[in-house]
């Protein structure tokens, strides 16, 4: 007969501290579920309420602080409907869907934008093309084109740097308090030319020559000729007085 102490079953110690320190030296990340878990990402289109210091948009769980995204170039304006993305924390307005009527489109980008085409690039309006500038404007190209039935522009200081100027008119008007011309040489042709000056004219030249196919006239109030040196009248008939 068996005794009661043989039946009990058989206990075995085990010595978990070698385990520990297997899994010590083990780099393994933690299991703990985290505290506040990060919400994935998720569209919802709102409303932008304010752009005063920032983009105020109305979304579904009340109005939030967002940032317009860098592929947005369209700003938003307040009463516009937009798409926005929801990043943990973070609202990024993506596109603008809609806005007022008849209101202006703005495109804004921060910093410098530059907009490149490997073909052609058009710009087009139906009514006015503005461009504004607090510096600069610069035009880059091998060949200018302009074509307008009227042109205006009012420059304070105009530089002009070229090779050649051509230049066909019907008619040229200017009218300038000064003009200075400056040049090695000077043609002009023309089938009529008139003058009319009110108090002086002055011509000074190393050689001054004056030739008339037909009749040559001088006449004044008061004429002088003077010659240092000779003054000479030849023709067929001399007549003085």
């Amino acid at each position: 007969m068996q005794s009661t102490a043989s039946r009990e079953p058989l206990t075995v110690a085990h010595d978990d501290s070698a385990q520990d320190d297997l899994l010590a030296a083990v780099d393994l990340p933690s299991l703990e579920p985290s505290s506040s878990p990060r919400r994935a990402p998720s569209l919802e289109t709102g409303v932008v309420r304010g752009t005063a210091s920032g983009l105020l948009v109305e979304l579904g769980g009340g109005p939030v602080l967002a940032r317009r995204a860098k592929s947005c170039l369209v700003a938003p304006d307040a009463g516009d409907r937009v798409l926005c993305a929801t990043d943990g924390d973070q609202v990024f307005v993506l596109a603008v869907l809609e806005g007022e009527a008849g209101a202006t489109t703005r495109i804004v980008a921060e910093g410098d934008l530059k907009v490149h085409a490997t073909g052609r690039l058009g710009l087009g309006a139906g009514d006015q093309i503005e461009i504004a500038a607090a510096r600069e404007v610069g035009l880059f190209t091998g060949k200018l084109q302009v074509r307008a039935q009227a042109a205006a522009a009012a420059i304070e200081e105009l530089g002009l740097v070229g090779r050649t100027l051509d230049a066909h008119l019907q008619k040229a008007v200017v009218v300038a308090e000064r003009i200075e011309t400056r040049a090695d040489r000077l043609v002009q042709r023309a089938k009529q030319a008139f003058r009319f000056i009110e108090a002086l004219e002055q011509v000074r030249a190393g050689v001054f020559d004056l030739r008339a196919e037909g009749l040559a006239a001088v006449r004044g109030e008061n004429t002088i000729v003077a010659a240092r040196t000779l003054a000479k009248l030849d023709g067929e008939q001399v007549k003085i007085g």
